[in-house]
Parts: C-alpha cells; sequence; structure tokens
C-alpha cells in the first residue's frame, strides 16, 4: 500500500481528496495521517515516512512551500492541491511531482497516480539494492542514504548519532561524519534493540561498547576517542545506581 499524508486547512477538502483516492483506487492507499497545518504535518512526515504526501498550498500561518523548505532532500512526493493556477511554477520548482488544481478532477487524480505507481517500479538497480537492504539486515550492518551515496556502516563502526534538526550526524571510527535527511527518532528503535545503543539525552543516542567513563561531576559521558556527550538528567540517574 501507498502510505500517504494528506495536508489541507479545510477539513472538507481532505475528506473529499481521500474519498476519491478510495474510490478510484479501493485498497491502494494507507492514509497515515490528515493533517490540517504544516507543522502537524511535518510531525506526521517525521514520525512515518510517507511515500506520498498531497500537500495544499495556501494555509494559514505556512505554506505548503515552507513544508519542502524543512524537508529539502526527501524520501517521499509530494502533490500539491491548490485553487490557485499561478502557484504551479514555483510548486515544480520544489520538485513537486504533480500539480492539481482544486476543485480536483478525478480523471487527473487517476492520471497522476498510475504516473506515480509506474515510477515506483523498482528497476534492475534497485531490485539489487533491495536484496542487498535485505540481506546486511542480519549482519549488523545498516545502510545510510547520504545525498550523494548508500553507505554501509557496521553498527561496531558508530561512536554516536547527533541530533540536528530534521537531519542525524553520525559520528564513526576514525573521525568520519556522515549527515542523513533524517531526524534521530527514525534510528532510535532500530539501534536501541541491536543492544549497543543508549540514549543519553533527546539529541544523542551513543554505542556503550565506546564508553570510557562517566563525569558525573559535569554529566558527560566520555568515549574512548575523546568526545564528551551530555547526559540527560534522568538518564543520568540510571548511569548514577548502575548501568543495569
Amino acid at each position: 500500500m501507498i502510505k500517504t499524508i494528506l495536508v489541507d486547512d479545510e477539513k472538507h477538502a481532505l475528506e473529499t481528496l481521500k474519498m476519491l483516492l478510495e474510490l478510484h483506487f479501493p485498497n491502494k492507499f494507507d492514509f497515515i495521517a490528515l493533517c490540517n497545518s504544516v507543522d502537524q504535518a511535518v510531525s506526521a512526515i517525521q514520525q512515518n515516512d510517507p511515500d506520498l504526501v498531497f500537500l495544499d498550498i495556501q494555509m494559514p500561518q505556512k505554506s505548503g512551500f515552507t513544508l519542502l523548505e524543512i524537508f529539502p532532500h526527501r524520501d517521499f512526493e509530494v502533490v500539491f492541491t491548490t485553487a490557485h493556477k499561478d502557484h504551479a511554477i514555483p510548486a515544480f520548482k520544489h520538485a513537486a511531482f504533480d500539480y492539481l488544481l482544486k476543485p480536483i478532477d478525478s480523471v487527473e487524480l487517476q492520471k497522476t497516480i498510475v504516473r506515480f505507481e509506474e515510477k515506483r517500479k523498482p528497476n534492475a538497480i534497485e531490485e539489487t539494492l533491495v536484496s542487498i537492504k535485505n540481506q546486511i539486515n542480519s549482519h549488523n550492518i545498516i545502510d545510510l542514504n547520504t545525498q550523494d551515496t548508500i553507505e554501509y556502516v557496521n553498527l561496531n563502526d558508530i561512536l554516536y548519532l547527533k541530533a540536528d534538526g530534521n537531519y542525524t550526524e553520525f559520528h564513526l571510527e576514525g573521525g568520519r561524519k556522515l549527515l542523513i535527511s533524517k531526524p534521530i527518532g527514525h534510528f532510535t528503535k532500530r539501534f536501541e534493540e541491536s543492544n549497543l545503543f543508549v540514549r543519553l539525552h533527546h539529541s544523542f543516542l551513543a554505542n556503550s561498547t565506546k564508553f570510557l567513563c562517566y563525569d558525573k561531576k559535569e554529566g558527560f559521558m566520555i568515549l574512548r576517542n575523546g568526545d564528551k556527550i551530555s547526559v540527560s538528567v534522568r538518564k543520568s540517574s540510571t548511569l548514577t545506581n548502575g548501568f543495569y
């Protein structure tokens, strides 16, 4: 199914678009969020990794263009929905997949979805990458999408993750750094399940095998490479009373 988020400040517009998609493509869409503001949509995108976002342009406080500026490098496609024709050029400059005028024409909507599904069909290279991903997941290796490459990183080579807004900075052995266009929350569950990583602070997820000592007075975890990581008050009491 296509993981989809609908964003529009008008409740009627949200319900109508959802109805049209369900009518013409039954059991095709997983509507993971219906949002009436940019702020709601940002949170929903960060938490759910959508495939497709239908995005109104003119909304109170923040426009749809603002949302795309928050996610300059994104893994989802955007279809703008608007009542104004003069937004077409700015929409495509923001790398929109498509642009639909309100009231939305069902035929145009169907054409958009058909094109979207055609684009999603894996080619030989993508199928190979998926196969690699499935194999490495069982070998303590993670694939990280940077702007230019896919990096295959052994979890044991990761010192810590640092939150940077909607990005995450990976600090690796040897002083290497990777900037990934996903928030740190995206990685939390996967990394904590490995039993290697500990959330020391809302901005830091650290590899416990790299710990050297905990500075109780200053509230820092010192790693073997000399880096210092802030420890939250809640986690500090846990460390002080014994790690486990």
